[in-house]
Parts: structure tokens; sequence; C-alpha cells
């Protein structure tokens, strides 16, 4: 009977110790399965719709990937950051570690929206709700937080083409603007030049501002209507709305604005005005330099330097002042140079025109009057400038030859000679000292003669690094063609035009292009024109057939009579140039 008790109890006990180990089992698969579990938290539950909210998962294994599928969010919000970090600590020789992925979500609806559960490792993580308001609406008569205003000057006189409008663009904002961008004005079609940016503080409706303003300089390039489009601007306004103090890590309110379109009549050149070329400007002055005083010498190369400063023109609009016919003078310009500035408002171009002019004869060289005519577009009218007359005395060169002695009259140096003489004539010294004055004026003839060469050959030079400069500039100008770059041959174009080219061309690719009798060229140049001002490269352009046709109208043009030509003219220059074309 006592061993039967025995029995059982042994059973029972192997029974019990069988259940302990299952049970310590089950708890430390509960605890590995909890270490392993991921969270996912909100740093707010309520937001503005264009504010955005941080999702963060967390987990304390650090053998635990956070990776995942994100797709998941894709139905309702924008993913715009992600960032993680893990941090340990040891606390009484305990060590624990926390992983955390960080992502940043902007909502792209308002209402109470679901993120969901987002596959993690083995499991994933429990979905979590937020409450998305509506984005504030200013109040009637109450002022936005953020507002575009854009102004044009002049307005109280006509737009002409080529002459500089002036655009004003003031960004408002009332408080912190972050990660701000706007686009720039796109005038089609025109050039744009940014002048200055000036930031201060304003005042709308009783509302304080802060102001961002920009001014831009403005060429119209055709006439006809000509359209700015709106503006836009984008950024993130980080507001102190209620009681919510303003938090580091809150990224703000995301915000679009544009301004208004703006459409301006843009006048071709008046029909009243009669100048060589169109130059419309707010002033317009002549000044000159004189490398020489008052009196030089024949062959002496004077320089004179003609100095052209605009208001409301860039230097590649200022064209070369003409120059009436100087008798008994030779006249050589250099490359003109030129700058442009501005003063925050309005674009000044500086340009300066150089000329080497040789007086051939001795008298006076008088440097002439010179006139531009230009378009006053503040009283808009026909303006006249002028620059005046220069007057010089030309002495005889030193080089010059010396004039033979002319005949002496009455008794004669031979009857004055002493009596007696040997061989009853002169003596023999007076041959020898003439011969040597002989000598010495055939010595002078060939110096001179040499110096004029020297002359000749120095303008010669001059003549030929003329026509090279055209040569390089039309050997970059073939290359860009070949490349297809539409907007470097067409820069290239308007610099050919503007110093080499015809002068009733004013620089422009467009005024060249009217004055065309060859409907083929002027084609191809309308195409560029329009294709060199888009970045897409906009409508299809034929590069290899317009150098066909440019390179055939130069080839007539050089060979035609001066008239529209530059002034300095050399036919053997101008067939090596076409050979190396």
């Amino acid at each position: 009977m006592v061993k039967t008790n025995t029995k059982f109890l042994e059973g029972k006990r192997s029974l019990g110790l069988a259940w302990l180990v299952l049970l310590c089992l089950g708890l430390m698969a509960t605890q590995m399965a909890w270490a392993a579990k991921v969270t996912a938290t909100l740093d707010r539950n309520r937001i503005v719709l264009g504010e955005t909210v941080t999702l963060v998962l967390q987990t304390d294994d650090p053998s635990q990937s956070l990776d995942g599928d994100l797709s998941a969010l894709d139905q309702d919000f924008l993913l715009l950051d992600q960032r993680s970090e893990t941090q340990m600590s040891i606390v009484n020789g305990s060590r624990s570690a926390e992983v955390r992925l960080s992502l940043v979500l902007e909502p792209k609806r308002n209402g109470r929206l679901t993120i969901p559960s987002l596959p993690i490792g083995d499991g994933g993580t429990r979905p979590l709700e937020i409450n998305v308001d509506a984005a504030p609406t200013p109040m009637p008569g109450e002022m936005p937080a953020v507002f575009i205003e854009v102004a044009v000057t002049p307005e109280d006189v006509p737009a002409y083409v080529h002459a500089q409008l002036g655009l004003t663009v003031r960004v408002f904002y009332q408080q912190n603007l972050t990660e701000a961008a706007i686009s720039q004005p796109e005038p089609n079609p025109a050039s744009v030049r940014l002048l200055d940016e000036v930031p201060f503080q304003s005042s709308r409706n009783g509302t304080r501002y802060r102001v961002l303003e920009r001014h831009y300089a403005i060429f119209p390039e055709r006439s006809g209507e000509m359209v700015i489009p709106p503006l836009k601007l984008s950024g993130r306004l980080v507001e102190r709305r209620g009681d919510r103090l303003w938090q580091p890590n809150v990224r703000g309110r995301r915000i679009e604005v544009e301004s208004e379109e703006i459409r301006l009549d843009i006048k071709p050149r008046p029909a009243s005005f009669n100048g060589d070329s169109w130059q419309p400007a707010r002033s317009l002055e002549l000044m000159q330099q004189i490398s020489a005083a008052d009196a030089l010498t024949v062959g002496e190369p004077v320089t004179r330097t003609v100095i052209v400063d605009a208001l409301g023109l860039e230097e590649n609009m200022i064209t070369e002042p003409v120059w009436p016919e100087i008798p008994n003078a030779r006249i050589y310009p250099d490359q003109p140079q030129g700058i442009s500035r501005d003063d925050g408002e309005w674009v000044l171009g500086h340009k300066e025109f150089r000329y080497a002019v040789v007086p051939e004869t001795e008298g006076e060289l008088v440097l002439p009057e010179l006139k531009v005519q230009w378009w006053d577009t503040v009283n808009d009218r026909q303006q006249t400038a002028v620059l005046p007359a220069r007057v010089l005395q030309v002495l005889p060169s030193a080089s010059a030859p010396v004039a033979p002695p002319s005949p002496v009259t009455g008794p004669s140096v031979i009857d004055n000679l002493p009596q007696g003489a040997p061989g009853g004539g002169a003596p023999s010294y007076w041959r020898w000292l003439t011969a040597l004055f002989a000598f010495l004026w055939l010595a002078t003839l060939a110096a001179a003669w040499r110096m004029r060469g020297t002359s000749d050959k120095t303008v010669n030079s001059s003549e030929l690094k003329y026509f090279e400069q055209e040569s390089a500039l039309l050997a970059q100008l073939k290359r860009a063609s070949e490349r297809d770059d539409r907007g470097q041959t067409r820069r290239l174009l308007g610099q050919w035009i503007s110093r080499f080219g015809p002068k009733s061309a004013a620089g422009s690719v467009l005024e060249f292009a009217s004055h065309l009798e060859d409907e083929s060229l002027k084609a191809s140049l309308l195409e560029l024109d329009s294709a060199g001002f888009r970045k897409d490269g906009g409508q299809a352009w034929d590069s290899k057939r317009f150098w066909k046709h440019f390179i055939a109208w130069h080839k007539a043009w050089s060979a035609s009579p001066a008239g529209e030509k530059p002034s300095v003219t050399d036919l053997y220059a101008v067939e090596n140039r076409q050979r190396d074309l």
C-alpha cells in the first residue's frame, strides 16, 4: 500500500516539472516577441492641410530592421523625408537600445485620415488616425498671409521695342517663410535681367508684412502684345495659432500663390524717326577723348575715342556713330569695347569706339562733328546727341625728303673763286663736297622711302587685324550652327550684326531679317529667333539651311559696293576671309 502511493507521487512530480518547463519556454517566447515588437506614434494628432506630421517607428531590438513596404501611405500622404537613428544606453550594468525611423508626411487632403498598418519585419504596426483641418482662408476684408505684387514702369509713356521696361516684384509675408522659391519672369519674346533685391517691412491695411522686392529689366524683342505670365511662389509658412508655441520640428504649412498676368502693347519704331539706327533710351550722351595735342605731323596717327553712355540700353544695343568723309586722311577703327551696369532700377550701357586717324598732308585736320539720332522714351520724341568737331594742326613730317636748293641768281660761286687756281677752274675739294651732299640727299630719300613702306605695312596690318576679327567671329558662328546650339548661334549672329553687319540692322536679328530680300534666309532667321528664346529648343530649325543661305548672302554682300558695309575695305583681305570660311 505504501509502495503504491510512492509511485503515484513520483508520477505527479514528473508531470508538474514538465508543465513548469513548458511555462518557462512560453514566457521566454513571449518576452522575445515583445522585445521584437515595432510601435508607431505620431508627433501630433491634428494638423492643418499643408502642414507636415512625423510618424515614428520604434523598436528596442537592435537586430530588428525597420525597412518595409511604405507604399500604403501613398494614397493619402506625401512622403517628404525619412531618417533613422539608434540610441544605446547602459543602466546598472544592463544595456538597452532603441532604434527609430522618422517619416515626414504631408496629407493630400483634409478630413479624418488613417495611417494604415505598415508591414515591418514579421509583423506590422497598428493603424493610426489623424485629423486634418482645411487651410484657413482670409475673412472678408482680411489680408492674406502671403501674396505677390507686380508693377511695370514707366506707366505714363508708350512701351517701344528694344526700350527697357522696369518690372518690380514684391513678395509680402506675415510670418516665417521657409523653403521659399519664386519663378523668374519669362515674358515672350523679351530678354530679362535681374538688377537688385531689397528686403524691408511694410504695412497693408494695418497688417505688418515682411517684403522681398526684386527689380528686373525687360527688353522687348518684338512689337505687338507681350505677355508676362504669372509669377508662382511656393514655400512653407510657420504659423503660431492659438496657444501652440513655435516648434523647431514643425516644417510649417505649404502654400502656393501666384501674381496676376500682365499684358503689354509694345509699339514698333515710330515712322517719324529718321535716324540711322533705332536706339530708344531715357538719356544718351556723347563724349570724346583725343590722344594728341593740338598739333601733330604728317603720317602720325591720332586716336579719337568716342564714348556713348545710354540710360535704358545695354551696351550691345548701342550702335556705332556714322563718320562723314575726311579728305587727305585715313581712318582705321578698332574693336569697340563696352560694359553694362545698372543703378538698381535702370540699365546703363557704356560703349567706346576708338579710331586711328592718319593725316596724309600738312595743314588742318578736322575730326568731324558726329551726330547720333535717338528716341527719348521719357518725353516720347526724337533727340539728337552732338559731338563737336576738333581741329588739329598737321606739320610737315621730319622724315620728308629734303627739297633741292633753288637756283641762285647773280654772280655764280665759280666766278667768285680766287684766280690762278690750278687747272683754271674749281678746286678739287669742291667736287668732293658736292658728291658728299648728293650722297646724303640720296640716303635721305632712301630712309624716307623705307619709313613710308613701314607705315603702309602697319596700316595693312591694322586692316588685316580688323578682318581677322570678323573671320574669327564668323568661324564661331559656323561652329555653333553646326552643333545646333540655337541660343549661342543667335547671340553670335547678333554680335556680328552689331560689329560688322549692315548698319540698318541696328544690331538686331529681327531688324536684319526685315531688310533681307532672300526669303529663305529671312524665314530661317525668324525660326532661329523664336527657337533661341526657348530652353527646350521650341520649333524645328534647320541649322544647315541657315548657314548655307547666310554664307551665300555674306559673300554677295561683301562683294557689293560700299555703303552699308564697314568703313575699312580691303579686297585682298575680303577674298582671303571668304576662302577661310
